[in-house]
């Protein structure tokens, strides 16, 4: 069970989920793919209501954020149902196993890709779309790290957009953009955010570091909006996160990795058409 925002990533997670299911195939092992929308609380609802159905043998999730989990996820546990995590976690809980990125790893890159591709610029600054989810917090905690490992280096608050209305939001952050050297979007917005800044009369455009990797978002990285994207392979994360779960269940093998954190890539114009899936 996952969200669908960003849809492109998901569909990726999904390209993997399924080439593990065509390799195990004969062994009769069946995954159900859940899709939630992005919203917390109805996320949660629909995890319980899994869980009480007693459809399922084992749940794998990507919760959108990690403490309201915690609770659903024990009692799951406690009653005999695995419960595996992948690409977002909740590590306080009771989970058997998480694959997915060190976000905290993710945000302290993003920082040191904006020191060096900007030069002796100073001036950083961060956009997200949910402060308080632990992915973001792991986010920002890294970005800020970095900032404050290295003399005269500024980040301001973090500016936040909305989802569901991103072209609006966007659009009100210039004022704060035009004083940015350089931009991390944190969020699954980054072709959203750089096809706002594109069409914004900026005396300097900023130099801007996101996540992921898609068509849309190759399209601002060939035109120089966009200098570079980390990348966490999410078909493999999506072919990890089933093997994981079917040699616990089916082949009845220990869990050797509680936490299988994938590699983080850099891709940038050069190398980004090795990463983009048609």
């Amino acid at each position: 069970m996952f969200p669908s925002y960003p849809n492109y990533f998901w569909k990726e997670i999904e390209i993997g989920i399924n080439q593990t299911l065509e390799d195990i195939y004969d062994y009769g092992m069946n995954i159900e793919i859940i899709k939630s929308d992005h919203d917390i609380e109805k996320q949660i609802d629909l995890v319980q209501q899994i869980i009480k159905s007693k459809d399922y043998d084992a749940v794998v999730c990507a919760p959108i954020d990690a403490a309201p989990f915690i609770h659903l996820i024990n009692q799951a546990v406690k009653q005999g149902i695995p419960m595996y995590t992948f690409n977002n976690d909740s590590p306080f809980s009771n989970r058997l196993a998480y694959v997915g990125a060190d976000y905290f790893d993710s945000g302290h890159l993003a920082g040191e890709l904006l020191h060096q591709f900007t030069g002796s610029s100073r001036r950083f600054t961060l956009i997200m779309d949910e402060m308080h989810t632990f992915q973001m917090q792991q986010k920002i905690k890294g970005f800020k790290t970095f900032m404050h490992e290295n003399e005269n280096l500024w980040s301001g608050n973090p500016l936040k957009i909305n989802h569901n209305h991103l072209d609006m939001s966007i659009a009100r952050l210039k004022d704060d953009i035009e004083k940015a050297d350089g931009i991390y979007v944190a969020c699954g917005a980054l072709a959203e955010v750089a096809k706002g800044i594109q069409h914004m009369e900026l005396k300097k455009r900023p130099t801007i570091i996101g996540h992921d990797i898609s068509q849309d978002i190759n399209y601002f990285l060939q035109n120089n909006i966009v200098t570079a994207t980390i990348c966490q392979d999410p078909v493999h994360q999506g072919r990890v996160a089933a093997r994981t779960v079917f040699n616990h269940l089916m082949l009845e093998e220990d869990i050797e990795l509680v936490e299988n954190i994938v590699k983080l890539e850099i891709v940038a114009k050069g190398n980004a058409k090795y990463y983009v899936n048609n």
